[in-house]
């Protein structure tokens, strides 16, 4: 292994210093060189490393070069987990490029989620049903051998997708289905496991394996990967939260129950029908309760939850019995079921019901014994309220599992430091604090390695002094924010992305622009994953606008004119949240420890949005006075320091003189 990392070390060496920019004409990065080395260093010396690496430093080749030598070198197969499809296949490109530069040809596996890939078996369903005997069209391409959803030549509207996508894979439930030959995600986790090549997949997938593992369970890939890359990293805490949340709504509580003793007959259906009726009965209780909870923080003036998606658990007696009645009815009833199960051989659906049975009562038992470590919140779903709890120990979890699981962990992103200052344990804080990354010899925490983009020569940020308190006076602030909005879209005449922490603020707004005669299209963010529709014609229109939320923060990577204008409308501070809370409630100093560098992370990611390139230029608008100098906020100084751009002003004169000297030439 050591005379195959020192081959790996020359070979490093000479892409970057020869071949990328003699033989490739690549342009030569002093951060990505630096970077790859550190990456590098990391591998030769078994150790842990995080690195934040600016827009335009070229990361994705900094890992992937040692990376891919590392591969053919070792034979032993190596993960690279992101949080977006984008940037997975935006690798799988790089990679694709990279082979012949590097003179390696590994199988390269792109796992993208379940709900991506088509399940046959639900498809046929589908063709069977009335609404599918009319879809010819969709029928003749599965036919042709369709299955990824990206595959298809046109866009499979998400109402259709839902009803046809892989949504519970598993041995024991796939096991017997007629169409596993034909399975496309079927074979594609078979190979996972046994490859020996480069595996791209999300953070669920990762997480989701190495729970598997700690779990002595077979993984959901091979074995052998004892290297991961972790890009996109500032997301990382989310994605195993996410991996160890449990869910549960009252349609969904009672669509198991129902579809758990569909298959009985005579006698032991009338036994299992009194249980269930019982268990529905104890579950429209608890919801009741829940829905109760929800509906009084919506309309409470204690906290801004009007527009939330989130909600406050709150454990009273009453709401704490009557989750333990949930939990002791599907305990029995899934007992009842199991029982009555082995005296029949029942279909495979009936095999799936009693599963779905037993989970939600393991995980209803679970829960109840656990109730001091877990998290619970609510969560709105149509106008009715989910259960959801997660362990507290979110961080303990990453730990285990990325640094003292079995595998080395490169961990990278643009935003993995927070606007402290001093060293790099400062730094880093934030992300080390909530990921526990190790500090010690075990990890390195690198040099954060700053974009090579001119951003304070082609940039330049507007901001407020002058507007309502963005939550305190929110109707206030709507209003004349609209109004600070159309003046700086004057500006730029369009070409402008506009963020947004709120998507009911983000559809007041867009209301309030359709009533405008405006020069320019206005086009808002689509419901649903896919985004391809609405960011083309973004793209293809130079002068329209286009309102995000959400992925739209970081997801976007757009340049030229089409986007010369980002607008923050309203500083990303955390909505009032259990997590947030929950974190700040542990902290010494709630703000700055935890909400600010929280809203400083995203706001360095939706500014990102502005300049792709070497050549870009535009103007950051933000749509708050939060950040104002007189009297400064006691993070004044930390979120100013902590962005790229450091050219500011209060003045629109002075911004409109910018753009147009700078945008319009």
């Amino acid at each position: 292994m050591r005379q195959a990392i020192y081959e790996i070390g020359t070979a490093v060496s000479d892409f970057f210093w020869d071949d990328a920019p003699g033989k490739y004409g690549l342009e030569t990065r002093e951060e990505q060189q630096d970077m790859a080395y550190e990456v590098l260093d990391a591998i030769r010396n078994g150790q842990h490393l995080a690195v934040e690496a600016g827009t335009g430093v070229g990361k994705s080749y900094a890992y992937l070069v040692p990376l891919l030598l590392y591969n053919q070198r070792t034979h032993l197969p190596v993960a690279i987990a992101t949080s977006t499809i984008a940037l997975q296949e935006q690798l799988m490109e790089d990679v694709e490029r990279l082979k012949p530069m590097l003179g390696v040809d590994p199988t390269v596996l792109l796992a993208k989620g379940q709900s991506h890939y088509l399940c046959l078996r639900r498809a046929d369903a589908y063709f069977h049903s009335p609404q599918g005997q009319v879809a010819a069209r969709l029928k003749a391409q599965i036919d042709d051998g369709c299955q990824d959803r990206r595959s298809f030549p046109y866009q499979i509207p998400s109402a259709v997708w839902d009803q046809i996508n892989v949504v519970r894979f598993g041995r024991r439930s796939c096991r017997n289905c007629p169409f596993r030959d034909d399975c496309q995600y079927d074979q594609l986790r078979v190979d996972l496991r046994y490859t020996s090549g480069v595996i791209i997949c999300n953070q669920d997938f990762l997480t989701a394996h190495l729970l598997h593992r700690s779990r002595d369970l077979e993984g959901l890939m091979s074995s052998s990967v004892q290297l991961a890359v972790v890009d996109e990293a500032h997301n990382l805490e989310d994605k195993v939260r996410s991996a160890t949340t449990e869910r549960f709504g009252q349609r969904q509580l009672i669509g198991i129950i129902r579809a758990s003793i569909r298959s009985f007959h005579d006698a032991e259906l009338e036994v299992l029908q009194v249980q269930a009726g019982q268990a529905e009965d104890a579950v429209r209780a608890l919801y009741h309760t829940l829905n109760g909870q929800m509906q009084q923080q919506i309309t409470s003036s204690e906290r801004d939850l009007r527009y939330a998606e989130r909600f406050f658990f709150r454990d009273t007696p009453e709401a704490i019995r009557q989750i333990r009645a949930v939990s002791r009815e599907l305990a029995g009833l899934s007992g009842s079921v199991q029982i009555y199960s082995t005296r029949n051989r029942l279909r495979t659906d009936a095999d799936i019901a009693s599963d779905e049975l037993e989970a939600a009562s393991k995980s209803f038992a679970a829960l109840v014994q656990n109730l001091d470590n877990r998290l619970l919140w609510l969560e709105r779903r149509g106008n009715a309220a989910e259960l959801v709890s997660c362990p507290k120990n979110t961080r303990d979890i990453i730990s285990r599992l990325y640094f003292r699981g079995g595998i080395q962990s490169i961990l990278t992103s643009a935003t993995l430091t927070s606007g402290s200052d001093g060293d790099l344990e400062h730094q880093y804080a934030y992300f080390v604090n909530n990921t526990g990354f190790p500090t010690g010899g075990q990890g390195v925490l690198a040099e954060p390695k700053p974009s090579p983009f001119p951003y304070d020569q082609h940039g330049l940020i507007y901001y407020c002094e002058d507007l309502p308190h963005p939550t305190r006076e929110h109707e206030a602030f709507i209003q004349q924010g609209v109004q600070r909005l159309l003046q700086v879209l004057r500006i730029s005449h369009g070409r402008a992305l506009v963020l947004f922490t709120s998507k009911a603020d983000m559809e007041e707004v867009y209301a309030a622009l359709r009533e405008e005669e405006l020069p320019y299209q206005v086009l808002i963010q689509e419901q649903g994953a896919s985004q391809e529709r609405v960011l083309q014609a973004f793209r293809e229109d130079i002068d329209s606008v286009l309102l995000g939320a959400g992925a739209y923060w970081e997801g976007i990577s757009i340049e030229g004119k089409s986007l010369s204008h980002v607008v923050i409308f309203r500083l990303p501070f955390p909505t009032p949240d259990p997590i947030i809370e929950y974190k700040a409630s542990i902290s010494a100093d709630p703000l700055m420890e935890v909400r600010v560098p929280e809203m400083v992370i995203k706001l360095r990611q939706g500014i990102g949005r502005l300049i792709r390139n070497f050549t870009d230029t535009g103007l950051i608008s933000i749509i708050d006075s939060r950040l104002r100098d007189n009297p400064p906020a006691r993070y004044h100084d930390v979120v100013w320091n902590a962005l790229p751009i450091h050219h500011r002003t209060a003045s629109l004169q002075e911004a409109e003189d910018f753009y147009r000297r700078m945008c319009e030439r």
